[in-house]
């Protein structure tokens, strides 16, 4: 890792020096005006061949109205400036003599012409709600009345090909193992931590869900079945404007959430910062079924249990980005947030040789008081070396998660007869958990050739991610808490990742290619201090990627692409302490789990450039599935994580937007996979498999210029996933949305799952497990929401506009 510390050192001193290179080019600088002597900063500038008048470059002004053209070659050349409403500005001919050669032109002056035009209101075309690009697929939620109010991990379940099971693991296109985002930047939280974060990050403040099945080079390999990139509101409008939410809604309980967006944007200067707050109540209900066989005798256990949670969550971000120069941009962004969760939840279990005539009945409550905590701080530099695209990007992040858990529990045994059986167990626990995260990142892009068809883009990665937690457990005895020794764990995890990547990419006539390489170097130790078990790993790997794809005409596109990718075992999963749910059941690590690896192949087809298929075949090598153990004896069940020998998927995704009529347009996706699983798996043999398909069907009516309507329809097929059968489900989601003052007022009213019809339901028939899940989470709430904008809405930002910027911004990994 010190080797690695010092490459990137050199690495980072050779492009400085590399930069201070490209800046010693020709250059051509001027200033566009008006008749005032006023900045026009939205003119268009253009750097002509003198010879032909023909177009070299183009350059738009900043807010002073200058403007800058570098890596001139030598030669004679004109510079033109045009803005609508303005007759055209000619220089007189610049003549660039040498490499090194620095022109400074006199002010452009642009004339008012007789047609005088009004300002108008900046309004972005109305986006369809499920968009196909050659590399992902995009699901515009800025608008949709149907991500109103909800969180993003409610948004995150309705999304084409995603599916979100009753542990909150998320699966893309059928598979697990998805990497999660945030504007291009890796969470690293574990699964329960990551479920949290979405929780508890209120959908309003989002603007899109990027779902990448096949990245390249460039991303993070981690993720074996792609990545998942929510990408969040910004604006870049010129002046000071914001953005204002209230809503409430109803399902298991009452629900509200308001949040306040604002800009401020003036000559070089961009401040941002948002500010929302979630107050929910809501639960779920789970019923899990088992029978044990021991010795030809029965012992069955039926268990129902009730979550009631309450949720009250405080975020933030906040952020400055300055340019420093027409090419340079230096940002600072703050992010976190402050929750506190309150569940009740009870449970009863009747044991028996049947659940008919019980010999007993278990009952359970818990009370657990939590509080969540973030804060993250990134720096990020942003140099535009010269107007043919070559770029250096450079990141910085530091964040902390603090977590704690406190619960009460009480285990109280109950007679036939409904006489309490021996004394209740009395017991409590504290988690407290603390989640340091460190990335540092520079990323170099270099256009080159004729036209720029050619690019090299490479970079540099480190990151560092150490998890302590500290689970206290004790019981009550004579009215003495004591410590549980069986039940006490104290677990360390640090892992540490450097990585560089190379991607190369040409165009040869209709044909696109892109090759690229990766590397990680990967070093984890995992220390169990309470069990005196620690396990260190250390492992290099490669990871190539190749994209192809041929433009056919305008109508027809199509692509073919390969890549490998790995999926490290989450460290919550390698803490080999056992985790009991009651005395009966529990959930324990593993702490000798490998790192699952992912040979994807996708092939993609484009029609009028509307209709996207696409199909692939993914083949991981030691996946690691989740399976169930049980003593006959002790009548106790475990879950656990395994490495199994490999898995399958076959899969097949269409997505069809139809424009019915003039005010009805739908978009259908259809995701169809077989996923099959093979290998040894908790001393048995595991092979089956089972063909699945999800539909997501979105319609959308205009009934008046400002009253719309949307409904969704969504289907689940049953399917397969390692020892687990899990049942068919299906929804219908609808909305209504109300625009008025000039359309900066919006009024929402929605209810998702509106028959309360999506229940998960789950069984096993491996080895000598016999068991059967019914969960029924809070799917079906009603929502109204109010958004209302205000400030300056009018024309005022740059050429480059709100959405091309935002992206610029997102710096992928």
């Amino acid at each position: 890792m010190k080797h690695f510390k010092h490459t990137l050192i050199a690495f980072l001193l050779t492009t400085i020096l590399a930069t201070a290179a490209y800046t010693q080019q020709a250059s051509i600088a001027g200033r566009v005006l008006d008749e005032k002597n006023a900045p026009l900063d939205l003119a268009t500038v253009n750097l002509l061949a003198a010879r032909d008048s023909s177009v070299v470059k183009t350059a738009f002004p900043d807010e002073t109205g200058n403007f800058m053209f570098t890596g001139v070659q030598q030669g004679t050349y004109l510079v033109r400036a045009v803005l609508v409403g303005y007759e055209d500005a000619l220089s007189e001919v610049v003549e660039i003599a040498s490499a090194t050669a620095a022109k400074n032109l006199a002010p452009l002056v642009l004339k008012n012409t007789n047609t005088v035009l009004d300002e108008v209101a900046v309004t972005a075309p109305q986006r369809p709600l499920v968009e196909r690009k050659p590399d992902m697929m995009v699901v515009n939620v800025e608008n949709s009345t149907l991500a109103a109010g909800n969180t993003a991990m409610d948004i995150l379940e309705r999304s084409p090909g995603v599916t979100v099971d009753k542990d909150d693991n998320i699966s893309l296109m059928g598979k697990q193992g998805v990497i999660i985002m945030i504007d291009g930047k890796q969470t690293y939280l574990s699964a329960e931590q990551l479920a949290n974060f979405l929780r508890n990050t209120d959908g309003n403040t989002i603007k899109s869900i990027e779902l990448i099945t096949n990245p390249s080079s460039k991303y993070d390999a981690s993720g074996t079945a792609g990545m998942i990139n929510i990408v969040l509101k910004k604006n870049r409008m010129a002046g000071t404007n914001g953005t204002f939410t209230a809503g409430t809604g109803y399902g298991f309980g009452h629900k509200a959430n308001t949040s306040l967006n604002l800009n401020h944007k003036v000559n070089r200067l961009n401040v941002f910062g948002t500010y929302s707050y979630m107050d929910n109540e809501g639960g779920n209900e789970i019923g899990i079924f088992r029978s044990i066989v021991q010795q030809d005798v029965n012992t069955d256990f039926q268990q129902y249990t009730e979550f009631n949670r309450r949720n009250r969550n405080h975020s933030y971000r906040a952020g400055v980005d300055y340019n420093t120069s027409d090419r340079n941009v230096v940002g600072v962004l703050l992010s976190g947030y402050a929750s506190g969760n309150d569940n009740n939840n009870s449970s009863n279990t009747l044991i028996g040789r049947t659940i008919l005539s019980p010999d007993s009945t278990l009952f359970t409550s818990s009370l657990f008081d939590g509080s969540y905590r973030s804060f993250a701080i990134n720096a990020n530099n942003q140099f535009t070396i010269d107007s043919n695209g070559r770029k250096l990007v450079a990141d910085v992040d530091v964040s902390r998660f603090s977590n704690r858990n406190d619960a009460d529990y009480n285990n109280t045994f109950y007679l036939p007869s409904g006489d309490i059986k021996g004394q209740p167990l009395l017991s409590r626990s504290n988690m407290p958990t603390i989640i340091n995260i460190r990335v540092a990142k520079v990323d170099y892009t270099h256009p080159f050739g004729k036209g720029n068809k050619n690019k090299i883009e490479t970079g540099m990665k480190y990151s560092n991610v150490s998890s302590d937690n500290d689970m206290r457990f004790e019981n009550q005895v004579g009215g003495v808490w004591q410590n549980d020794v069986g039940r006490t764990n104290h677990f360390l995890y640090e892992e540490q990742v450097a990585a560089a990547y190379l991607n190369y990419s040409t165009t040869l006539g209709k044909l696109g290619i892109q090759a690229g390489l990766r590397s990680e170097y990967t070093v984890s130790d995992g220390n169990s201090i309470t069990m005196a078990n620690r396990i260190k790993r250390d492992y290099l790997d490669f990871f190539p990627s190749v994209f192809l794809n041929y433009n056919i005409s305008d109508n027809h596109q199509t692509g073919l692409s390969y890549s490998k990718r790995i999926n490290r075992p989450n460290y919550g999963n390698l803490n080999p302490f056992e985790y009991f749910l009651d005395q009966y059941t529990s959930e324990q690590g593993n702490p000798y789990l490998r790192p699952e690896y992912t040979h994807a192949f996708d092939f993609s087809y484009t029609l009028m450039q509307k209709y996207h298929l696409s199909a692939g075949y993914n083949r991981t090598n030691d996946v690691i599935a989740e399976s169930m153990g049980q003593d006959d004896v002790t009548k106790r069940t475990w879950v656990t994580r395994d490495n199994l020998a490999k898995q399958e998927i076959w899969y097949g995704n269409l997505n069809v937007p139809v424009k019915v009529t003039k005010f009805w347009n739908t978009n259908t996706n259809l995701n169809a996979f077989y996923m099959g699983f093979d290998g040894p798996l908790g001393g048995e043999y595991l092979s089956q498999g089972q063909f699945a398909w999800q539909l997501r069907s979105n319609h959308t009516f205009t009934i008046l210029p400002t009253f719309t309507a949307e409904t969704s329809v969504n289907y689940q097929s049953s399917l397969v996933y390692s020892i687990y059968r899990i049942g068919s489900q299906w929804s219908i989601d609808a909305g209504l949305n109300k625009s008025f003052y000039n359309k900066k007022a919006n009024l929402k009213f929605s209810v998702s799952d509106i028959f309360d019809t999506r229940v998960q339901d789950v069984r096993t028939q491996y080895a000598n497990l016999n068991t059967v899940i019914n969960q029924k989470n809070e799917t079906r709430v009603a929502r109204l929401t109010f958004t209302y904008s205000f400030g300056n809405m009018k024309n005022g930002a740059r050429r480059n506009d709100g959405q091309s910027e935002e992206k610029s911004r997102i710096n992928m990994p």
